[in-house]
């Protein structure tokens, strides 16, 4: 695959995004108060809220437009919903736990989801539900050598592991929502 069809991969799109878009929260989760970062969690999703709503199309015709080249066709009657879960998936994180464990559930969903996704379309074989265990396996190493720095071997390695098996389960919530969570209480936890 050259560099143009690789751009032009919609799902290559998303993760690159997705990726960038979550380890953004990084910054008012480690420098911000508390109250500020609050506040740009109501921010954002607020506009997550809009988005998946679908208020304002015409007035905001340029943004939707975005909106719609990152997202996958199924869910274009309720675009932004995926980025709303995994925003609240962190907010969560950040009001039960604070800051330490969400900061922690940005790194595993952010690097973990996109290096499955990305790994699991391209290279997968093995299914396992419609997941696959090459993108698993990707999920458990990319969010393990994030971590290890930080965590040290047992809780990096606790963490990835329950988290990409949460990623991988076919359970009816959002992989966005409960991958955070997962990470998050884990972390609190150990």
């Amino acid at each position: 695959m050259n560099i143009r069809e690789i751009i032009d991969d919609l799902e290559t799109r998303r993760k690159v995004f997705h990726l960038f878009a979550l380890l953004l929260w990084l910054l008012p989760l480690n420098y911000f108060p508390s109250i500020i970062t609050l506040l740009v969690f109501a921010l954002v999703i607020g506009l997550n809220l809009i988005t998946v709503l679908g208020v304002g199309k015409e007035r905001l015709a340029f943004y939707y437009r975005l909106v719609y080249k990152l997202e996958r066709e199924k869910n274009y009657s309720r675009p932004g919903i995926q980025a709303l879960w995994a925003n609240l998936g962190i907010f969560m994180v950040f009001m039960l736990f604070g800051k330490e464990p969400a900061m922690v559930s940005v790194l595993v969903l952010a690097v973990g989801d996109a290096f499955a996704s990305v790994v699991g379309i391209r290279y997968g074989r093995t299914k396992v539900g419609n997941k696959s265990l090459e993108g698993t396996i990707a999920f458990l190493l990319s969010t393990f050598l994030v971590l290890l720095p930080f965590l040290g071997l047992w809780k990096a390695f606790l963490i990835c592991s329950f988290s990409a098996i949460v990623e991988a389960l076919p359970i009816s919530v959002d992989d966005n929502l409960s991958v955070p969570l997962v990470a998050g209480v884990l972390y609190y936890m150990l």
